[in-house]
């Protein structure tokens, strides 16, 4: 049962960004570079809900410490795609924004140590 929740998750995350990638809305460097660093993180979630050994541990371990750190600084600091909401303010929105995309990437970066670790 929990195989079948931890692949509806990767689902759940992989799904926007693939259709991303197909409509062409990575026109930025970072925007790039975000959807390379999911990739990575996607996979070593997949080794770890799969039980299949994927490189060596050190990698994990890397793209575990990279992966928070570019996710921490792209939602605060570099995403800016936060649409206006009508009623509140921008950082608001903003708030909203970042505690919901920790909140969604909890359970991946759980995942990416459990397998990294």
């Amino acid at each position: 049962m929990s195989d079948l929740l931890w692949i509806t998750y990767l689902g759940i995350l992989g799904a926007p960004a693939i259709g991303f990638l197909l409509k062409g809305k990575y026109k930025t460097i970072a925007m790039k570079v975000d959807f390379i660093v999911s990739c990575m993180t996607w996979t070593g979630l997949f080794g770890y809900v799969t039980s299949i050994s994927i490189g060596p541990t050190l990698l994990w371990k890397i793209v575990f410490v990279v992966g928070i750190v570019w996710d921490l600084l792209f939602v605060i600091y570099i995403d800016q795609s936060d649409e206006a909401i009508e009623g509140l303010s921008e950082k608001t929105v903003k708030a909203t924004t970042v505690v919901f995309s920790i909140l969604m990437l909890l359970p991946l970066y759980y995942g990416l140590f459990r397998y990294a670790y």
